[in-house]
C-alpha cells in the first residue's frame, strides 16, 4: 500500500515498555511494593531475530500462515466471511490509517480470535526514519489497537519489508515479534482489477510459491482499495493447501476455526471431582472441597446449602436460607435439604437411582449415576471479580467449558482448549503464589513472598471482572463491560 496522508505527530506518553509500582496485598498478610516492567503482557515471550516459518504444531508436518497486510479495507468483510466459511484462522497487519477507517472491522477480527498484527500507522518506509519517528509509526497502532479491542500486538510487520537493525530493537523493545513472509500472491499487483487473469495470477503466485515448503507464511492484501481478485482467488488458495494436508495457524501457532476454543470436534474437558457417595448426610454447619481446594460445599448453619469459591462468590446454593439446623442428603438418587422437623425443604426432581454427588473443580456440582449425569448445577466458574484470586491448580472456564484460564503448579496462567492447544500464557515462576486481581485493577501474579513477578499493567480501575470467551480469549473489563485488556 502506498500511503498518501501526512506523516501523523509524535503521540507523546503512548503505549511504551511500562515500568510501574505496584502494591499488592496477599491474604491478610502485609502489603507489599514491587516493581515490575511489563511489555506488552498479553503477548507470549519475544522471538529473537527476522520470523518467515509457520508455527510448527503437535500432529501436522505442515502448516501454513495466511497473512493480510494494509488493512482493513473494503474487501476485509468479505476476506473474513471466507475464512469464517473454511474455518481457517489467519493474521491480519493492520495500519494505523485504515484501523482510524474501520474500526468495526478491527473489532471483529479481534471477537473472532484472528491475530492483529502491526503493520504501522501511515506505512513508510521505515528505513527512512529517525529512530524517534520509527517509535511513534509502530506505537500509534498498538495505542489503537489497545483502544478498540483491549489487546496490543504481538507480531509486527514492516511495510515493503523494509527495515533495519534500529527497526528491529523497537519492535522487541515493544514486545512484539518481527514477520516477514515466505510465499506471496503479489496480489498488490492487480491493483483493484477483478479479472480472470489476475485472479489465477495471484491463486498461480501463491500456491507455486509454497512448493518445498513445510511451513510457508502466505502473504496476501486487504488495502482501501476493493481487491476482487484476492477475494476471488482465497478460496482456491485455501483447497489447494487442505489438499496438500497443511494445518492452517496463526502466527501465534493458534489452529482451529475462527471464533471458536479450540477444534469442536474434540471433546469438552472433563471436570475432576470429588465424590460423596449415596447414602451420606451433610450436617448443619459440614463442609467438603472439591479435589484442587478450589470451592467448598457448605450446609451453612441458617439451612442454606452452597458451592463457593473459596475466599469468592457462591456459585449456587437452595432457596432454604432462614432454616436453621437443616441437612443435605444424598440418598435415593436425589439432593436433599430437610429442616429439623423432617420436612423436605429443597430437592433436585431426581430419584430412584442410586447415584453420587460430584463436586467438580470447576464450580459445579452433579449427581452422577454410572456415566449419567441425572442432575447439575450448571455453575461453571467463568469469571473472576474484583479481589478475588486463583491459586496453583485453580482455574476459570469459558462459558461453553472448552477453554480454561489456570494458574500452573509453577505459578504460570496458562489458557487452554479442549483440544489440548496452548491459546496464551505468560511463562512467570512463582511456585506457591497466587493470581489476584487486585481491587486498583490490576491482574498480578505474586510469589509465596508476596513480590509481584507479573502483571497486567491495568491500574486505576475498580469493579472490574475478568472472564474467558468462548472464542479463546482472557479479558479484563470494566463494570460498564468494555474491555481494556485481553489476550489475543
Amino acid at each position: 500500500m502506498v500511503a498518501t496522508k501526512p506523516l501523523a505527530v509524535l503521540l507523546a506518553g503512548a503505549v511504551a515498555m511500562l515500568s510501574l509500582t505496584i502494591v499488592s496485598t496477599v491474604g491478610s498478610s502485609a502489603t507489599v511494593a514491587s516493581t515490575t516492567s511489563v511489555s506488552s503482557p498479553s503477548c507470549p515471550p519475544v522471538s529473537n531475530g527476522v520470523l518467515n516459518t509457520a508455527p510448527s504444531v503437535s500432529g501436522s508436518k505442515k502448516t501454513v500462515a495466511l497473512t493480510f497486510d494494509d488493512g482493513p479495507g473494503r474487501s476485509t468483510q468479505a476476506i473474513i466471511n471466507i475464512l469464517r466459511s473454511f474455518h481457517v484462522r489467519a493474521t491480519f497487519f493492520n495500519i494505523g490509517w485504515d484501523i482510524s477507517d474501520y474500526p468495526s472491522l478491527v473489532k471483529e477480527e479481534a471477537a473472532d480470535g484472528f491475530l492483529l498484527g502491526d503493520h504501522t500507522n501511515s506505512h513508510p518506509d521505515l528505513t527512512t526514519l529517525s529512530a524517534a519517528a520509527q517509535t511513534s509509526e509502530i506505537v500509534q497502532v498498538m495505542d489503537l489497537q489497545r483502544r478498540l479491542t483491549g489487546t496490543v500486538p504481538c507480531v509486527f510487520r514492516p511495510p515493503y519489508g523494509d527495515y533495519d537493525a534500529t527497526t528491529l530493537a523497537i519492535a522487541h523493545d515493544h514486545g512484539l515479534s518481527l514477520w516477514m513472509w515466505s510465499d506471496s500472491g503479489n496480489d498488490w499487483e492487480a491493483e483493484g482489477s477483478g479479472s480472470t487473469y489476475w485472479i489465477h495470477y495471484i491463486e498461480n503466485s501463491a500456491i507455486d510459491g509454497s512448493v518445498g515448503q513445510a511451513h510457508p507464511v502466505l502473504l496476501l492484501h486487504n488495502q482501501m482499495i476493493t481487491m476482487p481478485a484476492t477475494v476471488a482467488a482465497l478460496p482456491v488458495i485455501i483447497r489447494s493447501f487442505e489438499r496438500r494436508g497443511f494445518t492452517f495457524v496463526d502466527l501465534l501457532g493458534r489452529t482451529g476455526p475462527p471464533g471458536v476454543c479450540g477444534s469442536p470436534a474434540a471433546p469438552l474437558p472433563v471436570p475432576t471431582h470429588t465424590m460423596i457417595a449415596s447414602g451420606t448426610t451433610l450436617a448443619s454447619g459440614g463442609t467438603r472441597t472439591s479435589p484442587n481446594g478450589q470451592f467448598v460445599l457448605s450446609m451453612n448453619t441458617n439451612g442454606e446449602l452452597t458451592y463457593s469459591e473459596v475466599g469468592g462468590p457462591t456459585l449456587w446454593s437452595t432457596p432454604t436460607s432462614g432454616s436453621p439446623g437443616a441437612v443435605a442428603t444424598v440418598d435415593n438418587g436425589a439432593l436433599t435439604v430437610t429442616g429439623t422437623d423432617g420436612q423436605k425443604l429443597w430437592s433436585t426432581t431426581t430419584s430412584g437411582q442410586i447415584a453420587d454427588l460430584d463436586l467438580e473443580s470447576n464450580g459445579s456440582i452433579a449427581l452422577v449415576s454410572g456415566a449419567n449425569v441425572l442432575w447439575s448445577s450448571d455453575s461453571t466458574l467463568t469469571a473472576m471479580r474484583s479481589g478475588n484470586h486463583l491459586s496453583p491448580g485453580w482455574y476459570i472456564s469459558s462459558p461453553n467449558s472448552r477453554c480454561q484460564l489456570t494458574m500452573t503448579p509453577t505459578g504460570a496462567l496458562k489458557l487452554v482448549a479442549a483440544d489440548h492447544q496452548t491459546l496464551w500464557w505468560n511463562n512467570t515462576k512463582a511456585l506457591d503464589g497466587r493470581t489476584v486481581l487486585q481491587p486498583s485493577g490490576s491482574l498480578v501474579t505474586v510469589n509465596a513472598a508476596g513480590s509481584v513477578v507479573w502483571s497486567s499493567a491495568t491500574p486505576d480501575r475498580s469493579n472490574d471482572f475478568l472472564s474467558v470467551t468462548n472464542a479463546g480469549a482472557v479479558t479484563l473489563a470494566g463494570s460498564n463491560g468494555v474491555v481494556f485488556w485481553a489476550t489475543q
